[in-house]
């Protein structure tokens, strides 16, 4: 049976029509959801210190501060170092220093020849354009007298001490950094390390720029590293939360860049008369959780989806795959449906940003380990989810009334949604993962992501770790929703669907990238692998135009990535270490998805319907790929294609400011390529010329969730 490949009914299982039609859901009238709205009643627990030791911000919630990177406690005087160090420590859990001399053997990212930021494990140069602390006494959160050069990673560390002996984990020549024009002592220097440090830029990593910070903290609050130092009586991530005598006027004039990237959505709704459902309140809880993370991160452009560049001005990043989860964050906290009084939520939001632990922050220093170093490293993200929950459940009580079924969290990694914690499975999880087999074991072919590998410590985990996970499927269909990653506008430009000139698709199908060839067997489940030696034996590039490669392959004359999507009629989705973005490329670029992943649901199957714009392959049938592809009929096709061009912008986030500026940028260089209309030989389905806002991916997963709140009320 060759399910929908030839307009068949679908293989069961595999392709079931979706639960919800959110085309009509929208178009209802109550979808709205209209309700007389509420005075929000602001926090009046105060803290034992409303300072909060220089170095915090005041939860009048929870009358606790939340403290910046570098300390801990109730009131932010605990000092919470993270020394740059050459080892991860064996036992204990005072964080492993830096060794006595440079020459001593042992390696971690944050190793460092100059001068470290033991707040946050960040080297820094010591010759004169080098760091030089605030003076000894100051009052904490005093700044450096001179931030000074960053000097990140091995290729910015000396390969020789000052006696001239090797030093392992550096590769620079000692002249480069501290000679007459050095890194560390030139003004203009000849050599230049990367300057991947937020909130500089330029050639010489001098220039100062904005650092980027959830909803830039509404304007209320300085932004440091990602977190949020507010404005007296103001808190929260984003400092959108307020005394209830709190000064509201907002002044931009001497910030103007933050405009486009900051909204105080939640307050202007509850202002207005009636509100939409449905409301969602997002969780203060504490930085180490989330923004913490920011703080530790040591390359500006990971964990978050924008950043600023010269001028102040926004710039779209696409250096991470995860980043939807700052992504998410941020648009909920900027959303009408956000409401800042939990009584009246349908849901929680709970911002656990466990894909920005789990790199670049894990290992970098001898800090933070949940609870100490070894083991897998989605161990120590499982944890940190666990203790989040633990901190809800201590804290206030909303996740007690029902049992955290109305709250939802977010898991961005390679297989997230298979090692979240069995206490947290009755909340709704989104992910990228949809696998549904109860007995499962990982995919990845990287040790450190191995869900179902156990790790004993008789000190940090005696009774190891499975014990938190195991019971149950990565995904439950019926309460979680496998959501699209973000693909910004530099990567999908060149789309026909975005009005770039379109192609007569001559290519039958299209994979390039990882094909497993060269890694663990369990890879990919040992389909890239499988499909890669079919194509390479039967000849299907050459016979078929089926091109299934990998780098070193070869690609045709004046083909790229890109291209070859706009330029294929069907496009493989198969999972890599776990969810793998090949569905979103080739939804956003027109091109038909083939999915090859049993007993896997794809982004929003329970949403839109897959069967009417994509082909799904049984496993078991891969070795018929070919002769399944050149039987359907180019009538069905057209359908398919048709059907893409119904769906296709639920697989793009772009209900945000920037969207339309980052879009403008790329038509602009593309701009011989953009046409009003298209090509007589051009392929469905048609370019989009009146993009709108509604039915973006946000907006997908808000109306899920809205139908979510239906049916919580009909039970």
């Amino acid at each position: 049976m060759r399910g929908d490949a030839a307009g068949e009914e679908a293989e069961p299982g595999q392709d079931e029509k979706p639960k919800v039609n959110l085309t009509e859901m929208l178009e209802a009238p109550e979808a709205v959801g209209p309700f007389q709205s509420k005075d929000w009643t602001p926090g009046n627990q105060s803290c034992a210190d409303s300072s909060c030791n220089s170095v915090g911000v005041c939860n009048l919630d929870t009358g606790l501060c939340d403290c910046m990177a570098g300390w801990s406690g109730d009131s932010c005087t605990v000092r919470q170092l993270r020394p740059c160090t050459n080892a991860h420590r064996p036992n204990g859990t005072v964080p492993q220093g830096a060794p006595e001399s440079l020459s001593t053997p042992g390696w971690t990212a944050s190793r460092c020849a100059g001068v470290c930021d033991e707040d946050t494990a960040t080297c820094y140069c010591n010759g004169t354009m080098g760091r030089i602390s605030a003076p000894a006494g100051s009052p904490p959160g005093t700044p450096p007298l001179q931030e000074g050069r960053p000097m990140i990673l091995d290729r910015c560390q000396p390969n020789t001490d000052d006696a001239g002996q090797p030093v392992s984990h550096g590769r620079l020549d000692p002249e480069l950094l501290y000679g007459p024009e050095g890194w560390c002592e030139a003004k203009k220097p000849e050599h230049r390390c990367p300057c991947s440090i937020e909130g500089r830029i330029g050639p010489s990593c001098d220039q100062l720029v904005e650092h980027v910070c959830p909803n830039q903290c509404s304007g209320h609050g300085r932004c440091r590293l990602g977190f949020c130092l507010c404005d007296l009586e103001f808190y929260g991530h984003d400092c959108a939360r307020h005394a209830a005598d709190a000064n509201l006027t907002l002044d931009l004039d001497a910030r103007p860049w933050i405009a486009s990237v900051t909204t105080n959505a939640a307050a202007l709704a509850a202002s207005a008369q009636r509100r939409l459902r449905p409301l969602i309140y997002i969780y203060d809880v504490p930085a180490t959780f989330n923004t913490r993370m920011l703080e530790y991160r040591n390359e500006k452009e990971a964990c978050v989806w924008r950043t600023f560049r010269g001028h102040n001005a926004s710039h779209i990043t696409q250096w991470s795959h995860y980043s939807l989860e700052s992504l998410l964050h941020e648009h909920l906290l900027q959303s009408p449906h956000r409401t800042l009084d939990p009584e009246e939520a349908d849901f929680f939001y709970v911002p656990v940003y466990t894909s920005c632990y789990i790199h670049p922050v894990h290992g970098w220093a001898d800090h933070p380990w949940w609870y100490g170093p070894g083991g897998p490293r989605v161990m120590h993200a499982a944890r940190m989810m666990l203790e989040a929950k633990q901190w809800l459940q201590t804290h206030l009580p909303y996740w007690n009334r029902r049992g955290g079924k109305d709250h939802v969290w977010l898991v961005t990694h390679d297989e997230g949604s298979c090692w979240v914690p069995s206490e947290i499975r009755p909340s709704i999880i989104l992910s990228h993962w949809g696998r549904k087999d109860l007995n499962h074991t990982s995919s990845s072919a990287y040790w450190e992501d191995i869900y179902s590998a156990e790790y004993h410590h008789e000190e940090w985990s005696p009774d190891g770790w499975q014990y938190i996970i195991t019971g149950h499927a990565c995904y439950d269909p019926s309460k979680d929703l496998v959501v699209p990653s973000f693909l910004g506008p530099s990567k999908i430009g060149q789309s026909p669907l975005l009005g770039f000139r379109a192609s007569s698709r001559e290519y039958l199908l299209f994979f390039w990238g990882e094909v497993g060839h060269k890694r663990l067997a369990h890879y990919s489940r040992g389909i890239r692998q499988r499909l890669y030696f079919l194509a390479r034996d039967r000849r299907w590039r050459e016979r078929y135009r089926m091109v299934i490669g990998t780098r070193g392959d070869g690609l045709d004359a004046g083909m790229n990535y890109v291209r070859m999507l706009i330029n294929s009629r069907f496009c493989l989705v198969v999972p890599g270490d776990g969810w793998s973005g090949r569905a979103e490329d080739a939804i956003l670029h027109g091109c038909i998805p083939v999915v090859i992943m049993d007993d896997v649901d794809p982004i929003f199957a329970t949403a839109v319907d897959w069967h009417s714009f994509s082909v799904r392959v049984p496993e078991a049938q891969m070795d018929q790929l070919d002769s399944i592809l050149l039987a359907i009929p180019p009538e069905r096709i057209e359908q398919l294609q048709l059907g893409l061009s119904q769906v296709w912008q639920r697989f793009m986030y772009r209900d945000y400011s920037l969207f339309a500026s980052a879009l403008n940028q790329t038509r602009h260089v593309y701009k011989e390529d953009y046409m009003t209309g298209l090509r007589e030989d051009a392929s469905l389905p048609n370019t989009v010329t009146g993009l709108q806002q509604e039915d973006d991916a946000f907006a997908t997963i808000i109306q899920w969730l809205y139908s979510k709140r239906l049916k919580q009320q009909s039970i």
